[in-house]
């Protein structure tokens, strides 16, 4: 049996009906700082081996393959210097157009790749961070992508020294939240999947609430919410649920929990990183940052609340990320303090979509460790 579909096509259902933005454009995809930097030391690794490539697949955390065009590679002495300019897609990303450039030369330390943050990449100035101090910005997933692709040429026992540079990366990292968060000197290097999906757009929300309609089509009557990778990794560990009820919301909380609603499942589970959620305990409802933060004003009051000292109280509303909040409560009860922000945010959500569905929370930390749980959440656990 065979369908006949007109080339005027508009899907009629009421379940599908947030499909008809997406007719509007088709998005490109990019990819992330983290595989542009892998490609241009894979280009070098390539180099270094004799042969001069103008470009070069590189292999992501998720699977996918990818040719990335190489600006420019060429050899000075012991040293390749090869160039790559990222591409976000049609993400409104302030990475999109920059140039990485790699140093690489190989060297005696076989078994290890030390990496030098050159201008225009930050560095780590301040605890929290997924890095140690004084560390190149370059976060734990992008480091593991670089080694996985640099043994892809020169196999699993070489050694190789690597300066990464980013040329206007100093004026790009005043747009971002670099300063704030405690990295200096310039960007970081990011991606925790390789790519970039399109962001803060109406198809890519369709896209993702029609990932509710397949999961309703299984038969299943209780949802997982998770923001992105993080949460959906450590959901796949933590939580005894069908993983097909796991979908990822990105930055669209909100939506994604009318979207539910309307769909008719009876619980949804609100799963992911603290920095990501907390926001809900205040009524924001999309997590980029430009819509609001608030992350660690709401630790704050709540450990204030809960009777944490005030010296510790001024270094969390000091804190840079909500991951060095959290470090800095575990001298305190913390789990009961973020337990009762997961209780805040599970009513929160209850009360967005009118009671139509039980809502709960579960928050983690960066390392996908369950920090704050709401009061009946306990059941989704393995």
């Amino acid at each position: 049996m065979s369908v006949r579909i007109p080339l005027n096509y508009q899907p009629a259902s009421p379940s599908l009906s947030n499909a008809k933005s997406a007719k509007r454009k088709i998005l490109k995809m990019g990819f992330t700082t983290g595989t542009a930097l892998s490609a241009a030391a894979k280009g070098c690794a390539y180099a270094i081996m004799g042969e001069m490539k103008k470009a070069v697949v590189v292999s992501t955390p998720i699977g996918l393959r990818i040719e990335i065009p190489l600006n420019y590679v060429r050899m000075e002495g012991e040293w390749c210097i090869a160039s790559v300019t990222k591409y976000g897609g049609d993400d409104p990303d302030d990475t999109n157009g920059m140039e990485i450039i790699v140093r690489m030369k190989l060297n005696n330390d076989r078994g290890y790749v030390s990496v030098r943050a050159g201008k225009g990449l930050g560095k780590a100035v301040n605890s929290g961070l997924p890095v140690n101090l004084g560390e190149p910005a370059i976060n734990p997933v992008p480091r593991k992508q670089l080694v996985d692709n640099l043994k892809e040429v020169l196999g699993d026992n070489f050694g190789a020294e690597i300066e990464v540079i980013i040329p206007d990366g100093e004026r790009i990292a005043k747009r971002t939240f670099n300063p704030k968060l405690g990295i200096e000197g310039g960007v970081s290097i990011l991606g925790t999947s390789g790519v970039v999906k399109p962001m803060s757009l109406v198809s890519w929300y369709a896209s993702l609430v029609e990932q509710l309609d397949i999961v309703k089509s299984f038969g299943i009557d209780r949802v997982v919410l998770v923001p992105g990778n993080i949460g959906e990794t450590s959901a796949r560990k933590k939580l005894n649920v069908d993983p097909r009820s796991i979908v990822q919301m990105a930055i669209f909380t909100g939506g994604m929990l009318k979207a539910s609603a309307r769909r008719g499942f009876k619980e949804i589970l609100l799963y992911g990183h603290v920095g990501k959620l907390i926001k809900s305990a205040i009524g924001i409802w999309n997590s980029h940052y430009k819509y609001g933060d608030g992350r660690l004003e709401v630790i704050t009051a709540y450990a204030a609340k809960h009777g944490v000292a005030h010296d510790d109280i001024l270094r969390l509303i000091n804190a840079k990320t909500t991951d060095e909040a959290i470090n800095i409560l575990k001298n305190y009860s913390y789990k009961e303090i973020f337990n009762e922000i997961a209780e805040r945010i599970a009513l929160n959500s209850f009360n967005l979509i009118e009671g139509k569905a039980k809502v709960h929370c579960i928050l983690i930390n960066m390392e996908g460790e369950i920090v704050g749980i709401s009061s009946e959440a306990g059941k989704f656990l393995a």
